[in-house]
């Protein structure tokens, strides 16, 4: 976080010229610096400033991103006889690709739609995105689950073809972000083609990728681990003598209702999906075998009552072994397969 705010600093601390010698001629904002044929080559880059959440079921991440572009137009350097270097500049003053980020929800432009004229007509722009970019994002594996972020930008007025795409050498992210249950693993940008649906035409667009991993021990801690302990807690029944039915339905009705109560509370924790995660399998599967246990000792007492006892203590021996051999097949289905 630290590095990201000091990068800002220097890329935001220019020199500007008296404005009175900034004007730029109007015919300089409708062509490209380069003749036709010939593309415009167009250094971007973005630096992950900081992360701040990632919303599951939502599908979306808040961040802070720094954007940067940079081109060359040799034509600002003699302008009616005079220099537009060290000029600060309107963005509509000047030939410049339009930045547009497709994937933007709620996002705020820190700094102002300004250019800046560097020596020998080096043109940059420099903005700072903060907010909310939805991002499509696989569950399946939650919550063991890796995701990619993207920051997709598309740069507009000029064609595809009109413009080459280089990397910045300041893409990248800071070393520590604010987000405390997913983990940065890593950063790419990759260069495609963006397609405007309305007319037949394609633009050059860049994607940031950002790779995280969700952090476990969170979900293992409240909620692998509890339903552990009440699966296990329901199992009591098979060591208490089905002659003695109040230990047996109390205990069992215990186990369920914990379960029920838990399950309430997991309910603002998963995220709400039409397809089942790894911790959708494990909770059904653990909620089962609650209800099954809560069956067979309903199943033992009753053949006990009827006189039946030496069957419900094999039955009993038999549940021993037949649920936790099916709970650690549940796991491994549900944490591992």
């Amino acid at each position: 976080m630290a590095a990201g705010a000091a990068l800002l600093l220097v890329c935001s601390a220019r020199p500007v010229a008296a404005q009175g010698d900034c004007d730029v001629p109007p015919e300089l904002t409708l062509t490209r610096p380069d003749p036709e044929g010939v593309p415009t080559e167009v250094t971007v880059g973005a630096y992950l400033v900081d992360l701040y959440a990632i919303d599951d079921a939502d599908q979306t991440f808040s961040a802070d991103f720094f954007f940067v572009m940079a081109w060359g137009d040799e034509r600002l350097m003699d302008v009616d006889g005079r220099s537009l270097a060290g000029c600060e500049v309107p963005l509509a003053s000047v030939w410049a690709p339009r930045v547009v980020v497709l994937n933007e929800r709620q996002v705020n432009k820190s700094f102002a739609e300004t250019i800046h004229i560097g020596p020998g007509g080096l043109l940059e722009y420099q903005q700072r995105f903060q907010g909310e970019f939805t991002n499509r994002m696989n569950l399946r594996d939650f919550p063991m689950d890796r995701q990619t972020l993207t920051f997709r930008v598309v740069l507009g007025g000029a064609r595809a073809e009109e413009i080459a795409l280089v990397e910045d050498e300041r893409t990248g992210g800071a070393d520590e972000f604010s987000i405390a249950d997913w983990t940065v693993s890593g950063s790419s940008a990759s260069y495609e083609r963006f397609k405007l649906l309305t007319v037949d035409q394609y633009f050059p667009q860049v994607t940031y990728r950002t790779e995280v991993r969700r952090n476990r021990a969170y979900y293992a801690q409240k909620v692998f681990l509890p339903l552990i302990l009440i699966v296990c807690m329901s199992w009591a029944v098979f060591w208490i003598d089905p002659k003695l039915v109040p230990p047996q339905i109390g205990i069992s009705t215990s186990a369920v209702l914990t379960l029920i109560a838990f399950l309430f509370s997991l309910a603002y924790t998963l995220p709400r999906l039409s397809y089942l995660t790894r911790a959708d399998r494990f909770v059904m599967g653990a909620t089962v075998l609650v209800f099954f246990a809560f069956g067979e000792a309903l199943l033992s007492t009753g053949l006990a009552g009827r006189g039946r006892e030496e069957t419900a203590l094999r039955i009993d021996r038999v549940s021993r072994l037949v649920f936790p051999t099916i709970f650690a097949a549940i796991m491994l289905y549900a944490l591992v397969l």
